[in-house]
C-alpha cells in the first residue's frame, strides 16, 4: 500500500514540476538569451503563416510579428493609458530580419496590417501604431 502511494506522490510531483516550474525556468532561460538569439528561437516556435510574440518588460517591450517562419517586424511599445502604443519611427518600411532590411511592398503592409487587426480582436490590451 505505502509503495502505491509513493508512486501516486511521485507522479503528482511531476506534473506540478511540468506544469509550474519548468515553464518559469523556460522563460528565464530564455530572457536572458541577447535579442538576437530570442528572434531566432521565435521563427523556430512560429505557428502558421502569421506568429505574433510579445515579449514585455514592465511598461516597455517588443511586439514581435513572424512572416512564413523566415521575415521579421519588431514593434517596440510602451504602456500608455492601458494601450501598447508603437515608439518606432515608420515601423512599416523595412524587415528587421533578414539583415538585408528589404523593404516592404504594399500588399505585405496590408496584411500586417489586418494581422494586427486580428491580434487586436484577441488581446484584452490592444496594439497601437502611431498616426504619421
Amino acid at each position: 500500500m505505502n509503495d502505491k502511494l509513493l508512486i501516486i506522490i511521485a507522479v503528482f510531483a511531476l506534473i506540478l514540476l511540468g506544469i509550474f516550474v519548468i515553464p518559469v525556468f523556460n522563460r528565464h532561460s530564455f530572457d536572458r538569451l541577447p535579442f538576437e538569439q530570442q528572434v531566432r528561437v521565435l521563427m523556430k516556435q512560429a505557428k502558421g503563416l502569421n506568429y505574433f510574440k510579445n515579449v514585455s518588460y514592465g511598461t516597455k517591450g517588443t511586439l514581435i510579428y513572424v512572416k512564413n517562419k523566415r521575415k521579421i517586424l519588431m514593434f517596440h511599445w510602451v504602456l500608455i493609458d492601458g494601450k501598447m502604443l508603437c515608439t518606432d519611427n515608420n515601423p512599416l518600411s523595412n524587415w528587421d530580419y533578414p539583415e538585408e532590411k528589404p523593404s516592404l511592398t504594399d500588399d505585405e503592409v496590408q496584411l500586417v496590417h489586418s494581422q494586427l487587426d486580428l491580434y487586436n480582436k484577441k488581446q484584452t490590451v490592444k496594439f497601437y501604431l502611431q498616426d504619421n
